[in-house]
């Protein structure tokens, strides 16, 4: 390869790499982009220096892809050049071979990158290369989890969940028009923990957003107190928001259609959306509110608890709350809810404790 391909195609590489989403880029960068690339200062001289790269510069120029910003200050070389420089073309020229793409379009879709050739990394070629051959195998392979596929094509097996360099930045299934189940990858959430009180056919269940609440309930049950009228088989730790993924396992330890749940957190916009979100999502299972122990909760709170900031208040979950209170013939309580929303209070589940429920006992 001459010194000018050298040159042409590290500025290509710079272009696709960082000029994406701004098409703003400082010229010194571009120079220690290619000095890495080409391997260090000495094979940067031996490669042409600065005078191949001023050259290939003012070819990416005159065809009108390349323009200096000319507000910025010029370096003082003996060819000078601005300091800053733009993507002036949205168009990046095509660095994949025209035959690979068309050998590959028998199963996969390429109009995204052929729109959008600043896509055409070497590392994503990379990658559609594995997802091709894996899709012309696929009849053979068998399902496996999300992280251990991401690991097989991409060398990542956190590239489409929570790494940064891969849910956020690279989208690739997205590109080429296909999905997990096409790599036959599933996602698997975290089974909640949950407690059994030694029945073999758990039929009534209790969720507990938080985990001293879990255990408090736990305690109770163990000692033979029933939870505001309800003697539970099982209790389960729902752990905030992430019951609304987890309880997808609930087959594991029950019969879903044949159970009847009830769901017990705090009284805040969160606890709401918890509850409501968990029964839009599992439709053909019996939830319901714990709607004593809210009503208990409204009975003993003496202080004004604010609820965590950036909380978003979604109105239709309130509503489902109010419902339920009405529906049990509490609609005296409607009006201290609606307070604790329009004021920005909650009140912590964490308030019927073993003691409570105990005392609850006693008094029966």
């Amino acid at each position: 390869m001459c010194d000018g391909d050298k040159m042409e195609k590290f500025i290509k590489l710079f272009l696709q790499i960082n000029c994406i989403q701004n098409k703003k880029f400082e010229l010194m960068a571009l120079e220690n982009f290619i000095i890495n690339k080409i391997g260090g200062q000495s094979n940067y001289y031996d490669d042409g220096g600065y005078e191949a790269f001023y050259n290939e510069m003012q070819k990416f120029k005159q065809q009108g892809t390349l323009k200096e910003i000319s507000s910025s200050y010029s370096n003082k070389a003996s060819h000078p050049m601005k300091l800053k420089w733009s993507l002036i073309s949205a168009t990046v020229p095509h660095s994949w071979d025209d035959e690979a793409i068309i050998r590959l379009s028998d199963i996969l879709n390429f109009k995204t990158y052929i729109r959008h050739p600043e896509y055409q990394t070497k590392m994503e070629w990379q990658y559609i290369l594995n997802i091709y051959t894996f899709l012309k195998e696929s009849k053979n392979r068998e399902w496996a989890s999300l992280e251990e596929r991401c690991l097989e094509l991409f060398y990542d097996e956190k590239f489409l969940t929570d790494n940064k360099h891969g849910k956020k930045e690279n989208k690739v299934l997205i590109r080429l028009g296909i999905n997990l189940e096409h790599i036959k990858a599933k996602q698997y959430g975290e089974q909640f923990i949950y407690w059994n009180k030694g029945v073999k056919n758990i039929k009534t269940i209790i969720i507990l957003e938080n985990h001293s609440t879990f255990f408090s309930f736990k305690r109770a049950v163990q000692c033979g107190i029933d939870i505001f009228g309800i003697d539970p088989d099982a209790l389960i730790f729902g752990y905030g928001k992430k019951i609304l993924k987890s309880f997808s396992f609930i087959d594991e330890i029950a019969i879903a259609k044949e159970i009847k749940v009830y769901y017990f957190g705090d009284m805040d916009p969160e606890g709401y959306y918890i509850y409501g979100a968990l029964r839009d999502r599992y439709p053909n299972i019996d939830i319901n509110l714990l709607v004593e122990a809210y009503v208990d909760l409204m009975k003993i709170c003496k202080l004004n608890y604010p609820h965590e900031e950036g909380q978003i208040k979604r109105k239709v979950y309130l509503k489902c709350i109010l419902d339920e209170l009405k529906q049990d013939n509490y609609e005296n309580y409607v009006e201290s809810v609606m307070k604790l929303w329009e004021l920005n209070y909650r009140i912590p589940q964490e308030l019927i404790t073993y003691e409570y429920l105990l005392k609850l006992k006693v008094e029966l």
